[in-house]
């Protein structure tokens, strides 16, 4: 199939380049590549053609590609002989193809070929293998009664038969129903004692005894589920007034700071006053910042102390907002 692929290719490149030559000598076009679409599929009859533009079933594109080589010096003219005919020449083998070319442009769409004639009808095919037997069907719903016949009419009355012989004798019948009690008789001799009588069944139950004593209390039971939340009540009477809360503009704030400690400085409030807060501008890192008195125990309430980590000592200020103790 390749190789008379191939061996078509051939032919159409030099009948391509044949006419081109022969057009006009003056325009000689030497072309080095030639593509086409085959076509893979479709009918028998156009199974493997060879199209110029990519067709709807010729998506297969093959390409011929070869370098045109320099033209040879013209050789010495040879003495004229007599024209024989040779015998044609066998076919030489088939190239290799050439590598892939360049992908040309997209060819515009061809027209919609004619819809092509029906084909001639197959030869019927054998008959199939015989199929499975089905599995059995549902047994049928019960039919519907039928209506009752029309009674029949009377028969003719037959003659009297001969007198049959007497029956075996029957069963004994039930026993009657008892007869009424007769009236007492009279009273006859004591008789001897008789033997102890069986033990009689046990009597009754007994009346309810006395209430016994309290027992011990039991253990506490698990709670029960809370209720539901109860009605709001009444509104109570108006609490009494709050003292007046602190003046804000009676605080005050104080700056400075005296050594207290190695790199601690504390700030101290003026008499009658304590410290509410307190902050600090200081170089260097700070590891505590609290309430104190002037010595720079935390058990004061007058002044405020920081203690610093680094920088150089009293390197900075120490601020407190103080307020009136009374």
């Amino acid at each position: 199939m390749v190789k008379s692929l191939l061996i078509g290719l051939v032919a159409v490149l030099v009948l391509a380049t044949g006419a081109t030559a022969a057009g006009s000598k003056d325009r000689t076009r030497y072309v080095d590549r030639l593509c086409v679409w085959v076509e893979q599929g479709g009918t028998p009859d156009t199974a493997w053609d060879l199209k110029a533009v990519k067709a709807y079933t010729a998506t297969r594109k093959t390409c011929i590609v070869g370098k045109r080589g320099k033209p040879g010096k013209n050789g010495k003219n040879g003495k004229a002989g007599r024209a024989v005919k040779g015998a044609a020449g066998a076919v030489g083998p088939v190239g290799p193809m050439g590598p892939q070319g360049v992908a040309g442009a997209a060819g515009a769409k061809g027209d919609q070929g004619a819809k092509g004639d029906q084909g001639a009808q197959g030869p019927e095919g054998a008959m199939g293998p015989q199929g499975l037997m089905g599995t059995p069907g549902a047994e049928g719903l019960q039919g519907i009664a039928g209506l009752d016949g029309k009674d029949g009419e009377d028969g003719a009355k037959g003659d009297t038969g001969a007198t049959g012989a007497t029956g075996a004798v029957g069963p004994q019948g039930p026993a009657g129903p008892e007869g009424p009690i007769g009236p007492i008789g009279p009273i006859g001799p004591k008789g001897d004692t008789g033997d102890a009588g069986a033990t009689g069944a046990t009597g009754a139950v007994g009346p309810t005894g006395p209430k016994g004593d309290t027992g011990a209390t039991g253990a506490v039971g698990p709670a029960g589920p809370i209720g539901p939340q109860g009605p709001a009540g009444p509104q109570g009477p108006p609490g009494q007034d709050g003292q007046d809360g602190l003046d804000g503009s009676s605080i005050i704030t104080v700056a400075g700071g005296t050594a207290s400690g190695e790199k601690q400085f504390t700030v101290t409030c003026p008499a009658d006053h304590v410290a509410l807060s307190g902050g600090f501008n200081i170089q260097g890192s700070v590891t505590a910042s609290y309430r104190s008195n002037a010595a720079g125990a935390p058990t004061g309430v007058t002044s405020w102390t920081i203690i610093q980590s680094s920088g150089a000592a009293l390197s900075g200020t120490v601020y407190v907002y103080c307020a009136p103790s009374s």
